[in-house]
């Protein structure tokens, strides 16, 4: 991997960080506001989700860790939602795979030019 120290400022992907964000936090926010069904085993992996996010949110100019690169790469690749898109049917005619598709495609597409 990679070993460049780098933050989201550096890499040009806070905004797209923070919309996968708040996607996932209002889709749990939808659900619960609706009484909708959803599994709460997949709940408690969007809040972790969005807790190492955040955390990634509060200092943008703070250098990644590696563990912090790794998640974001999962998510660019699309290995993070898989568990998510049973929730999105509830939520949204797309599935999350689509909805998140530009976010994720432009920080594949950094991460690829950082040599990651």
């Amino acid at each position: 991997m990679n070993t460049k120290n780098l933050s989201l400022n550096d890499l040009g992907i806070v905004d797209d960080v923070r919309f996968i964000n708040d996607y996932h936090k209002y889709l749990l926010k939808h659900c619960m506001n609706y009484e909708l069904h959803y599994d709460g085993l997949i709940a408690v992996e969007i809040m972790k989700l969005n807790h190492e996010l955040e955390r990634m949110l509060e200092d943008p100019d703070k250098t990644l860790s590696s563990q912090d690169i790794q998640l974001l790469i999962k998510i660019a690749e699309g290995r993070i939602f898989k568990e998510t898109t049973e929730l999105s049917d509830e939520y949204n005619r797309l599935n999350t795979h689509d909805i998140l598709k530009t976010p994720r495609y432009n920080m594949f597409n950094v991460f690829v030019t950082h040599g990651y």
